[in-house]
């Protein structure tokens, strides 16, 4: 008679894999927290917060180097298959995804200037772009720890708003820009931030991508077809 205590192997998968998505989310929320304050830290030349957001950058490689390691054990030692194995592949992928979006909120902090942008615009877009683009990593990694493809596929449609913030930003930026004056490395530091931010998004993306590989097995093409090319107008 078989014990009903007994675990089987398919029980030791989830609680490994499970656990190895834990520490992915760890490494999420130290990230997100680095974008968060990477963009404050930009908008009031807040250098003690530029400090603490570039320290964090050694651990955010420590969560990437532990990740990656255990992952390549539990492929070695459990020997997945099937959707176990393609979770695992999309564990990797996402953690790097991860690791870029902490690196854009590192970098975000590198360009704090000594003195804040007095242009109210500037700062109101940033901050929206901030809030949505780190809401767009939490919702993908909701999705993709909790294995619920809808919710990852909803992180698409999201995009599309920071992409406009970004090119309203931009616009106002360079028109700024090129009126000169003495706040113009300022301005172009605000630009590289509105560059960064956009990016999260587009990591963001990334992780959705991944998580309804793991969940489902299909690819984006499948489920999103590509968008026409945008035309172009001869002047």
């Amino acid at each position: 008679m078989t014990s009903s205590n007994v675990e089987s192997p398919g029980d030791e998968h989830t609680r490994e894999i499970g656990r190895l998505k834990e520490h992915v989310a760890e490494m999420a929320d130290l990230a997100v927290g680095m974008v968060a304050d990477g963009t404050r830290a930009l908008l009031t030349a807040d250098t003690e917060l530029r400090d603490s957001v570039v320290a964090r950058d050694a651990p955010l490689d420590r969560y990437d180097v532990a990740i990656e390691g255990e992952a390549i054990r539990l492929v070695a030692i459990l020997q997945p298959e099937g959707g176990d194995l393609r979770t695992i592949e999309a564990l990797l992928k996402v953690a790097n995804c991860v690791d870029r979006v902490g690196r854009l909120g590192f970098d975000l902090a590198r360009n704090v200037a000594t003195t804040p942008l007095a242009n109210d615009d500037i700062p109101t877009l940033l901050r929206q772009m901030d809030e949505r683009a780190r809401a767009m990593v939490r919702q993908a990694m909701h999705a993709f720890v909790h294995g619920d493809a809808a919710e990852a596929k909803g992180v698409f449609a999201l995009d599309d708003a920071v992409d406009d913030l970004y090119h309203s930003t931009e616009r106002q930026l360079i028109e700024q820009m090129r009126a000169g004056g003495p706040a113009a490395d300022r301005l172009a530091y605000m630009l590289l931030g509105a560059r960064h931010l956009e990016r999260v998004a587009d990591n963001a993306c990334k992780i959705a991508e991944k998580a309804v590989y793991a969940i489902t097995g299909e690819r984006r093409s499948e489920y999103f077809p590509p968008r026409p090319p945008a035309s172009r107008t001869r002047a």
